[in-house]
């Protein structure tokens, strides 16, 4: 709440210098690195940060980040869970460079973020294989409901294509794309 003496526009000046500090302290955990681009990529670069009323840096370090999520989703199981513990491992080396490197005693930065990684990783995995696994149950039954009407006397054909429609729709169903099975780097690192 506002002190009585503090008009709207001076509250407006100290969030200005509090959002100064953050945004100050955010730098100073930060390492610069130097990547070379080709004329295309650059220029594009150029023209999404202009678009968005961002720098350059604020557009490459979100992409990098988000790229890394995705590479390291691609790694193999086996290999993912010893470099989630290896980079979460190193990550306090390497903020205590960035600190020096800063001319700042410490820096705060967030444990266990690619081992979190992992475990989102594998638990989105689980769930494409447990869909898989109910797609292909679903055509399964769908092709026995089927086949088993075709060989059923005509008479009876009629009175079972309620439940074959019902076995051709269920099918269909299960084939579209479902949001459950989905990963983005939004859905699943939010």
């Amino acid at each position: 709440m506002q002190d009585i003496d503090t008009t709207s526009t001076q509250s407006l000046i100290d969030r200005y210098y509090q959002e100064e500090q953050a945004q100050r302290e955010k730098e100073q955990s930060l390492a610069s690195l130097t990547v070379r681009l080709d004329a295309a990529d650059l220029s594009m670069l150029n023209i999404v940060a202009k678009r968005f009323r961002k720098t350059r840096d604020d557009i490459v370090q979100d992409l990098l980040s988000n790229a890394l999520v995705d590479l390291f989703a691609r790694i193999d199981v086996s290999e993912r869970k010893l470099m989630a513990r290896d980079a979460d491992e190193a990550a306090k080396s390497i903020a205590d460079e960035i600190a020096e490197e800063n001319g700042v005693h410490s820096i705060e930065f967030k444990t266990g973020v690619w081992a979190t990684h992992d475990r989102n990783i594998t638990k989105i995995e689980r769930k494409k294989a447990k869909l898989v696994t109910h797609e292909s149950a679903a055509d399964n039954h769908s092709s026995q409901a089927l086949s088993t009407n075709a060989s059923d006397d005509p008479s009876e054909r009629h009175d079972n294509s309620e439940e074959t429609e019902q076995a051709s729709n269920d099918a269909r169903i299960s084939e579209q794309p479902t949001s459950a099975g989905v990963a983005t780097s939004a859905s699943v690192f939010a």
